[in-house]
Formats: structure tokens, sequence, C-alpha cells
């Protein structure tokens, strides 16, 4: 696994490169081919507003934290596309987190679909949802694995998919719960997830 993480290290874009990419992308009109391209306008308004509400209200005291007290060179490997809903609520705190660690922390992305083999050492039940974030440190040994979300969506998910009435309402719910949380509960579980690349 480390042979690997060393050879897509380089392929991967940093974090902001990535959002940039999000913001700048336009869908194929191929519906049919590709499918999910049209949530990416939804989704650049996602990410600009999450942007917008770092830069302005910045991270939460735990997260800052976490972020100013990992071991340098530290790394975090996400995997993504730029369809991902969650990825637009979520990556933005990714790229406070590593403006806030000061040069301790490094976050790259890869898109998932051209790095399959990637993706398949890191699924979540079975399945490869993103966005997924692997800390490393920095002789790219893995230290953990987060994601595709939040534990507290992740339930609220469950609960919806569980009920076939309802079950096609997860998307909506799910956004709707993002904009009403304001990325705390990100923030609080990445501060932990930090928590594992930070010394003695």
């Amino acid at each position: 696994m480390t042979a690997l993480l060393k050879a897509k290290w380089p392929l991967a874009v940093s974090i902001t490169q990535h959002l940039d990419d999000v913001l700048a992308a336009i869908p194929n009109p191929d519906e049919d081919a590709y499918p999910y391209d049209k949530y990416i306008p939804i989704n650049q308004q996602r990410a600009r507003r999450v942007r917008k509400q770092m830069a302005e209200v910045g991270l939460r005291e735990d997260a800052l934290q976490a972020a100013s007290r990992v071991v340098p060179g530290t790394r975090m490997l996400v995997l993504n596309e730029v369809w991902c809903g969650d990825g637009a609520q979520i990556l933005p705190v990714h790229e406070a987190l590593e403006q806030a660690s000061g040069g301790r922390l490094e976050i790259r992305v890869l898109m998932r679909d051209a790095h399959l083999d990637m993706m398949d050492l890191f699924l979540t039940n079975g399945g490869r949802a993103i966005p997924k974030t692997v800390l490393l440190d920095e002789s790219m040994h893995v230290l953990g694995s987060w994601g595709p979300r939040p534990q507290e969506a992740m339930d609220l998910v469950k609960r919806i998919k569980a009920d076939p009435a309802i079950a096609h309402t997860y998307g909506s719910a799910v956004h709707k719960w993002y904009a009403e949380d304001k990325q705390q509960n990100i923030q609080r579980e990445l501060a932990v997830f930090l928590g594992h690349a930070q010394g003695a």
C-alpha cells in the first residue's frame, strides 16, 4: 500500500487547485455518458459558500489547534470528483485546515474514477464512497482514513435510505443538514482525526 501511495502522490493536485477546478468545471451535456455532471453547478455554489464561510468565520478552536499541532510533513490524500456534493461541502474545510497548519500539513486530491486501484483500498461498507480522506505521515504510512461524510450525516442518510417511501429524498436531506450544521461536525471530526498525526 505504501508503494502505491508513493506512486500516486505526485499525480494528485493541491487541495486549492482541486477546489479551483471544481469552480471552473463545465458540465458535459451528454447525460447518458456523464450522468453526475448535472450536479456540478449546485456544487459550485456550495463550494463557493463554504469557502467564503471559512474565510470569514474561520475554523473552530479545536480544528485550529489540531491543524497547528500535527507533525511537520503530515499529509492527507483525498479521493473525490468534481460532481461530488459531499466533497463540495467538506473539502473547503480541508483547505482551511491546510492553511491553518502553517506548512505542517499538505493536502492533495486524486480523482476517484481515474484511480480506482487507490479507491478500492479505502472502501466504505464495500462502496467507493467519496470524498475519502487518507491521513499519512511523511513516509507515506497510513495513519487512518475518514469519510465520506461526518457520522451524524452518515446516520441520517442510513435512516432515510432504510425507508423506501422516502429513500429518494436523502440527497436533499443531507444537504439541508450541511446547511444547518455549518460545517461544525466536519471540523469536530477532522480535529479528532488529525490527532493521529500529532507528536508526543
